[in-house]
């Protein structure tokens, strides 16, 4: 009997052994302080304006062994606009154009993820913009994960870029003068909790 239970202990500790390890998502939230929201749009056809959004906050769920299976969800904050020109800043988040006071927020909200690469990914998830929501599709890239030096907490860095239109929003002034291709450049750094 002895010999029995010692063989049915060591067949599962051999079980187990062989077993292949599987990594649970791990949560890592956005760094406010090293995520940018940038976007170019043509003006006139002589040059684009730059704006960056400089607030936001989110929480991308990372599944290293599986990467299809995370997921990402984050707000804009439209108020922290800047273009360099606070005349055209507030005239941007104004009811006109992004309409800031009714639509205080942007949202993304991920509902697939498509690996392309060794660290790239197409992610497709619901955008909502002044209170319509659209699909949009990202390209993402993962520059880094790791342990940061200077505080020994494990990080992701992003840099994710796309096109949306802006008349699929609902923002359609000056259609033919202003572009309705908006260029979007999101640097993120994202801290595991």
């Amino acid at each position: 009997m002895k010999r029995l239970l010692a063989a049915v202990i060591a067949g599962a500790a051999l079980s187990a052994a062989a077993a292949p390890a599987f990594a649970a998502e791990v949560a890592y939230k956005l760094d406010p302080a090293h995520t940018e929201t940038t976007f170019t749009i043509d003006r006139f056809g002589f040059t684009s304006i730059i704006g960056i959004f400089a607030a936001s906050e989110g929480t991308i769920w990372l599944d290293e062994a599986a990467p299809e299976k995370s997921r990402v969800e984050a707000t804009v904050t439209v108020d922290s606009l800047l273009t360099a020109n606070p005349t055209r800043d507030e005239h941007i988040k104004g009811e006109r154009w992004l309409n800031a006071a009714k639509s205080p927020t942007m949202t993304f909200k991920s509902t697939k993820v498509e690996k392309t690469g060794d660290t790239t990914a197409k992610v497709t998830g619901d955008l909502t913009i002044m209170g319509v929501t659209q699909p949009a599709v990202l390209d993402v890239k993962l520059n880094k994960i790791g342990t940061a030096p200077n505080n020994q907490k494990k990080q992701a860095g992003f840099t994710i870029t796309g096109q949306i239109s802006r008349k699929a929003f609902g923002s359609a002034g000056a259609a033919g003068v202003i572009g309705d291709a908006v260029n979007i450049r999101i640097e993120t750094l994202a801290v595991a909790q």
